[in-house]
């Protein structure tokens, strides 16, 4: 299946609001107050900023935002949305519910700030102009948000 570059966007913009729901719902699960609720709920609030970035990005979106002329490029691009972790629309609450300690929590972040790492360095190839700038701001934070992760791991 091939995607639009405004399709991208919009499931750049899914992927964050499923982060966003998964680590509210991560950290609502936690009794009491602690570093890796605290943790959570900050998460949550970045991927709001990260949501915003993307809709910036789709309301000056042009169709120079994104070269994906060749078949291969689309495909790949596919083949990382379809298999990100949050990936599909009310992943991230889903799979919230299925939590039973905030390790396993710590676990399945890690693992989807890393496929967005993977999603968005791979998106990255592909954008051109003032785009290229907010993909590189979002794949750094994501990186940062990895590493706050590990540090519980």
């Amino acid at each position: 299946m091939y995607y639009s570059g405004q399709e991208i966007v919009e499931i750049a913009v899914r992927i964050e609001e499923n982060g966003n729901e998964f680590y509210t719902a991560a950290a609502d699960m936690i009794p009491g107050s602690n570093d890796i609720k605290g943790l959570f709920y900050d998460l949550a609030e970045k991927e709001i900023l990260h949501i915003s970035i993307f809709q910036k990005l789709a309301e000056k979106f042009d169709a120079e935002s994104f070269d994906f002329s060749t078949e291969d490029a689309s495909a790949y691009i596919n083949h990382l949305a379809e298999s990100h972790i949050f990936g599909k629309p009310d992943s991230g609450k889903n799979l919230a519910k299925t939590l039973k300690t905030p390790k396993e929590g710590l676990e399945v972040a890690f693992k989807f700030e890393n496929d967005s790492v993977a999603f968005y360095t791979e998106l990255l190839k592909y954008t051109r102009s003032d785009s290229k700038r907010l993909v590189e701001q979002i794949i750094d934070e994501e990186k940062e948000h990895a590493a706050e992760i590990k540090k519980f791991l």
